[in-house]
């Protein structure tokens, strides 16, 4: 009689360095000097990304090209991580990693010293690739870790211990809104917490021994960076330049054919970046389905809610429309005598600063979600990672459901953000586990990074559906007998060329839209076939029917 369990063996637990002698003293410190350095991307997003408007005032003359800061990252990181990750598969997790953080903090050096709008990009692309630390987190963890560990810690570098979650938006608040600093205080605590953590990862995490025995494919590398970032370039900024510009729908075009051939080439070359039929199985592309269409969700409401409450309101809008006009009446006429009328409801406006946007809303979801994520992870380890999986998107859908109906007011935003933290920590820590458990040791870091494609792909198209109906639903404002848009005028002219006030109805069609995102992610969960045992932390593609043929470490 066969032994099954010899058949199915897994490769040589030493092979990786796994920490399976050490004591939990150990392991745990390990994770946590992990998850701290994985934390630098979704800091600089809490930090940073509020601070859009505050960051523009420091740069006269840029106007709608402020989004580029964001763009940028997006762009850069979303092109970058698939690749960082198959490098980290080659030439290891904690090597890239580190690799990683000195970008990250060569980044926020550039961003904290410069004014220069041009060197600020540059920056901020330096930063861009720190997007990939979470994605090349989790094969160190899987490499590492104790296997009865993995999914929990998972879901820990997934969602974090609150430093981003927590303290990076109310540290940003403070920051931004204390009199007298700018918004390079920003950065330049994110190059003292790099400063901390990157030495932190040095001493405390050992490298994993395991090393995928191929080289590097460099063309198809091109292929699909270049795909991406076209791809991404097209929907980040498509609705600044009009989705039907020519040089923009040939950005797309150029994308789509890139990935294509970067398709064909992975079939015909003998060592390629990522197994296509790894990538195309179930295990792996259903999972990237339901994550193109959550971050559709996170995207809208990560754009939307910050953009509603700090909308002043009917009055607050009222009275910094006719500061403004009297400011170029240069004082012939008070600003109370300047008649103004709204055209349009903005009972969600609220005025919030980002301190009061922080206090007031987004802690409280991020604070769920931490804990969520972490719940979450260990669920997975227990009972499988679909149905907490399952209980997330429940949750976006949900949630976004209600924001259409209800989102007027701090009190209604908090307790539904609540409940969509639970859904956000569930999302974050359940895709990676799934991956994990389908993906050979080999393939890790390249099918972990194009989880974070479908990431970042799924944010932009979020935020580009959010910024097509605010553009479709501008409000206007009749001051003087004149009537203008609601919005920053440009410094030069006194003109305001672009909306920065949006109807209700704005937002309720975009939390429409979100919905139906959230429902599609949530039947594709439904229906999924894996994820219904419990997490094994990277034995599950031992049980495919004809699993990958696995590398031998070096």
């Amino acid at each position: 009689m066969t032994d099954t369990s010899t058949a199915a063996a897994p490769p040589p637990e030493n092979d990786t360095g796994r920490l399976d002698g050490a004591s939990r003293a150990r392991i745990f410190s390990v994770i946590v000097v992990v998850v701290l350095f994985a934390e630098v991307a979704p800091l600089q997003y809490t930090m940073v990304s509020p601070a859009a408007q505050l960051i523009g005032r420091s740069f006269p003359g840029v106007g709608s090209n402020i989004a580029w800061m964001t763009i940028i990252f997006g762009l850069v990181g979303g092109a970058a991580t698939p690749i960082l990750g198959k490098l980290s598969d080659l030439y290891g997790k904690r090597n890239m990693l580190l690799a990683v953080g000195i970008s990250f903090l060569i980044g926020s050096l550039i961003c904290a010293t410069t004014s220069n709008w041009t060197m600020f990009l540059i920056g901020r692309a330096f930063q861009a690739v720190a997007i990939a630390a979470a994605t090349v987190a989790y094969g160190l963890i899987r490499d590492l870790i104790p296997r009865k560990y993995v999914p929990l810690a998972i879901g820990l570098v997934s969602t974090g211990l609150g430093v981003s979650g927590v303290g990076g938006i109310m540290l940003s608040g403070v920051l931004t809104d204390t009199a007298g600093w700018s918004y390079k205080a920003l950065f330049w605590f994110l190059v003292i917490y790099t400063l901390v953590t990157l030495p932190l990862l040095f001493l405390v995490c050992p490298e994993t021994k395991f090393r995928a025995r191929q080289k590097l494919d460099p063309f198809g590398a091109l292929l699909l960076a270049g795909g991406v970032g076209f791809a991404l370039l097209y929907v980040s900024n498509g609705a600044n330049v009009g989705w039907s510009d020519p040089l923009y729908l040939g950005y797309l075009l150029l994308g789509v054919v890139l990935m294509a051939g970067f398709v064909l080439l992975e079939r015909r070359v003998s060592q390629p970046i990522i197994d296509l039929r790894l990538l195309f199985s179930p295990k792996v592309s259903v999972v990237l389905f339901i994550a193109f269409f959550a971050a559709i969700v996170v995207g809208i409401q990560a754009f939307s809610i910050p953009y509603m409450v700090s909308t002043p309101s009917h009055d607050g809008l009222i009275a910094m429309t006719q500061q403004g006009a009297a400011a170029r009446f240069k004082g012939l006429v008070q600003p109370n005598q300047i008649p103004v009328k709204v055209l349009g409801d903005i009972g969600y406006g609220l005025g919030f600063t980002l301190l009061g946007l922080a206090f007031h809303v987004q802690v409280w979801g991020s604070s769920v979600s931490m804990f969520s994520g972490a719940a979450s992870g260990q669920l997975s380890g227990k009972i499988g990672a679909r149905k907490p999986l399952l209980i997330g998107m429940l949750t976006f859908a949900a949630t976004s459901g209600i924001y259409a109906a209800a989102h007027h007011g701090a009190l209604t935003l908090a307790l539904v953000g609540i409940v969509f933290g639970v859904g956000f920590g569930a999302y974050y820590a359940t895709t990676p586990n799934l991956l994990v458990e389908a993906s050979p040791p080999e393939q890790q870091g390249i099918t972990a990074g194009m989880l974070g494609v479908s990431n970042s792909i799924g944010t932009a198209v979020g935020t580009a559906i959010a910024a097509a109906f605010q553009a479709a639903h501008p409000v206007r404002l009749i001051v003087a007998g004149q009537t203008v848009l609601a919005g920053t005028p440009d410094p030069k002219t006194g003109v305001t060329e672009r909306a920065g006030v949006f109807t209700d109805t704005a937002y309720t069609q975009i939390f429409i839209a979100c919905a139906i995102a959230g429902f599609i992610a949530l039947a594709a969960t439904f229906f999924m076939r894996s994820g219904r045992t419990a997490s094994t932390g990277g034995l599950g593609y031992l049980t495919d029917p004809a699993p990958a043929k696995e590398t031998a470490p070096a």
